[in-house]
């Protein structure tokens, strides 16, 4: 545990790039990895939604195809 108490950086939100640095998630060293693989996973699932709304045959963007149950334009 750290000697001294980080209460002090729970005030709100940060408004500037001052108060982003003093934040606790950017003071601590240890939360690095966890930023890292957070962003890592959001990035890998926002490619995985991407390509299957591009690539899914049952995802249908265009109107006339929406409301057919049985597939007639592959």
């Amino acid at each position: 545990m750290a000697v001294e108490s980080r209460a002090h950086l729970h005030k709100d939100i940060p408004k500037n790039w001052d108060q982003l640095k003093n934040n606790i998630w950017l003071s601590d060293a240890g939360a690095y990895p966890v930023l890292v693989v957070l962003t890592f996973a959001g990035g890998m699932c926002a490619t995985y939604m991407g390509y299957t709304a591009l690539k899914n045959p049952d995802v249908r963007f265009t109107t006339s195809k929406r409301q057919q149950l049985i597939r007639t334009w592959e």
